[in-house]
């Protein structure tokens, strides 16, 4: 199941993560697992639409499910 994530950068001390799903919340400081839910998180991002290209397909999808004929 999945769940939020939360990257936290800090001036004066090593980053964290806060990882959250049903019923649970974890704070991680371990350096290997915080690097590795950033790189994960980068990687997600880049593949990602831009928002432009993103608000398109929202646009899109909204447009077609106005346009349904209604289920008896």
């Amino acid at each position: 199941m999945g769940g939020s994530l939360k990257l936290m950068e800090f001036v004066d001390a090593p980053p964290l993560c806060f990882v959250e799903g049903l019923d649970t919340g974890r704070l991680i400081d371990d350096p290997a697992t915080v690097a590795r839910h950033t790189m994960t998180f980068n990687l997600l991002q880049a593949l990602g639409l831009s928002p432009r290209d993103s608000l398109a397909v929202v646009e899109s999808v909204a447009h077609d499910y106005d346009h349904e004929e209604p289920q008896p």
